[in-house]
């Protein structure tokens, strides 16, 4: 029996059941025809609204012609579809359901103490973080390009509307040559003036708890409760857990106190941009 949801594992089931009939070439219409079942069915479960049981899941995905360690793992998402957390051992495992959140988020709310945040990263500081990370050239630049086509997001119509808290290290600091870097800040400079914008910087001096843990983001939508997406060095968590939502949308608001408004942030950065232009 299917179930009613919008947990974070029912999102990336759903995407992946998109994805699956995509490629395969069919339309919900033909895919509901074949297993018997009406093409609301389809689209409920592809958005995660409706979680499809484990025997419509084996039905949908042998119909799919997907099998081997694919299948396992769709069949194990659909067990476990009801629980409103998902900790995942590899982050790759997360990126369908990060992309789609993005997609259908009306705001997006970015805290990165360290670096500049993915949907305001250039391709080569992408690429040269990864490499920094362990990532082999060839898997940089493959995670890097993925990296970049997420962006579009914010130039799409209607855009999304992001609010990018970032820590004042991101700016001065970085594995990055110092040319790649510079044309980072250039271009955080230049996306920075998009109405639809909101980056501040959180200077050094004024420490948070909130950003201690690491990079978080807290994604709102219209229809739906917010989800909120930890990422840790290997792994990453996606959380919809009310309390704790509670507790990251306070430190939103407590955040964005501290760091320095959006017109004091772009001189901070044109100021930086000017130094590393001097020294280089």
């Amino acid at each position: 029996m299917a179930s009613s949801a919008d947990t974070p594992r029912a999102r990336a089931l759903g995407v992946e059941l998109r994805q699956a009939r995509e490629r395969r070439g069919y339309s919900t219409r033909k895919l509901a025809e074949m297993i018997e079942r009406s093409s609301s069915h389809i689209s409920r479960w592809e958005n995660g609204k409706l979680i499809p049981s484990e025997a419509d899941t084996a039905t949908v995905l042998a119909v799919l012609g997907v099998n081997g360690a694919d299948r396992d793992r769709l069949l194990e998402l659909a067990r476990d579809a009801l629980d409103p957390n998902w900790v995942a051992p590899g982050i790759d495992k997360q990126l369908a359901a990060l992309t789609e959140y993005e997609r259908t988020a009306q705001t997006i709310i970015n805290i990165e103490p360290l670096m500049i945040p993915g949907l305001l990263q250039t391709y080569d500081y992408a690429r040269h973080i990864m490499v920094a990370y362990g990532q082999t050239r060839g898997e940089a630049e493959q995670r890097a390009t993925l990296r970049i086509g997420r962006q579009h997001v914010l130039t799409d119509t209607p855009p999304k509307q992001l609010v990018a808290i970032v820590g004042e290290y991101a700016l001065r600091y970085s594995v990055c040559p110092d040319d790649v870097m510079l044309e980072q800040l250039r271009h955080l400079l230049k996306i920075s003036e998009l109405d639809n914008v909101a980056l501040q910087v959180l200077p050094m001096g004024r420490p948070a708890a909130a950003v201690l843990s690491g990079p978080w983001a807290l994604l709102e939508f219209s229809r739906t409760k917010p989800v909120l997406h930890l990422e840790h060095f290997g792994s990453s968590a996606t959380i919809t857990d009310a309390k704790t939502l509670k507790i990251y949308r306070g430190a939103v608001d407590t955040l964005r106190g501290l760091a320095m408004s959006p017109e004091e942030t772009a001189a901070l950065i044109a100021d930086v941009i000017r130094s590393k232009e001097t020294a280089s």
